[in-house]
């Protein structure tokens, strides 16, 4: 039992890279240069002030549910 265990977990192993590299799309380009945060405006508000303005959204939503209570 522990052997037939064992040779599994070994195939596993073994097979689980060829899964995750077999996931990976080949027409879609990859970019890897950074994303310039000031190059446009749009950049701006969607990675920048979006993210902040929910974080306070959550934390103002939470304070009013605490007051409530």
């Amino acid at each position: 039992m522990m052997k037939q265990l064992f040779f599994h977990f070994v195939i596993l192993l073994t097979m689980l890279p060829v899964l995750v590299l077999g996931q990976r799309p080949s027409s879609v380009p990859y970019d890897t240069e950074p994303v310039r945060f000031f190059e446009s405006p749009a950049n701006i508000i969607i990675y920048i002030v979006l993210p902040l303005l929910i974080v306070l959204i959550y934390f103002l939503w939470r304070r009013k549910i605490k007051k409530e209570e």
